[in-house]
């Protein structure tokens, strides 16, 4: 991975409120699902800081029986997790970038538990999970191909999300580029104050940076998982037109990569 003197040279011209762009810097997104980048940087892709730059989108838990067509039973995880690359695919060519995908299992295929508190844990120890050595590996292999990586910040609790922002803080500690997006739609309803209180576990220092302008409905129309989205989803999605959010990433002091 490029040093961050290079990503500082970069970033000096690259103004996106001047509308100038650099040549384009590779972006790592970390999706822990199929969907989750999309829903959290859509608007960034689409007309924000990500529409600059050349997107990657790494799917780790590409392994998935969980739809809310039918029974997520374990027989059925090939039939899902092609299903959902499909949808993926979709956006992919919506928003317009690339994907890679990890071939990691996500929860409900791992313990086969619906019960939401399986899935969202507030309690969760992600630093002590079978799955974070491996995915910890994932993310640095794919870091390789990257100039900056985002990582989602693990708001909300949802397991998987935690194990993939404990991956991406050690990323932070290897010295890459990383800032942490706030995971939606968890983040939809949350004040200011409660999304800082959230990631203010991540490190010492951490700031917010707008990467996109007002969320619209040129995200949602884009955004297309019908095995997925339930009425949660549409809430939160006028939620954010609604009070005109705009997507954000938390990163160290002084980072100067970002606009």
């Amino acid at each position: 991975m490029p040093s961050g003197a290079v990503l500082n040279g970069l970033a000096g011209h690259f103004t996106p409120r001047a509308g100038r762009y650099c040549e384009p810097v590779r972006v790592l997104v970390v999706s822990p699902h199929f969907d989750d980048a999309p829903l959290s940087v859509g608007q960034s892709l689409i007309d924000g800081w990500l529409a600059g730059h050349q997107v990657t989108v790494g799917v780790v838990f590409s392994r998935t029986n969980w739809t809310v067509w039918f029974y997520p039973t374990r027989r059925r995880a090939p039939l899902v997790s092609m299903i959902r690359r499909a949808e993926e695919a979709i956006a992919a060519r919506r928003f317009g970038y690339r994907v890679r995908v990890g071939g990691a299992s996500e929860a409900i295929l791992r313990t086969g538990d619906l019960s939401p508190e399986s899935i969202l844990d507030a309690t969760f120890d992600a630093e002590g999970s079978d799955e974070l050595a491996g995915v910890i590996g994932m993310l640095r292999s794919w870091a390789r191909d990257a100039d900056a990586v985002l990582v989602p910040a693990g708001i909300g609790d949802h397991v998987d999300h935690r194990i993939v922002t404990a991956a991406g803080s050690r990323l932070v500690a290897d010295g890459a580029s990383v800032a942490f997006y706030e995971d939606r739609p968890y983040a939809c309803a949350m004040s200011d104050d409660d999304l800082a209180a959230a990631v203010s576990g991540l490190g010492d220092g951490l700031t917010p940076h707008d990467i996109s302008p007002p969320i619209s409905d040129q995200k949602h129309r884009r955004i297309w998982y019908p095995s997925q989205l339930d009425p949660f989803f549409h809430d939160a999605m006028r939620l954010d037109e609604d009070q005109a959010r705009r997507e954000r990433v938390w990163a160290p002091a002084g980072t100067d990569w970002l606009p």
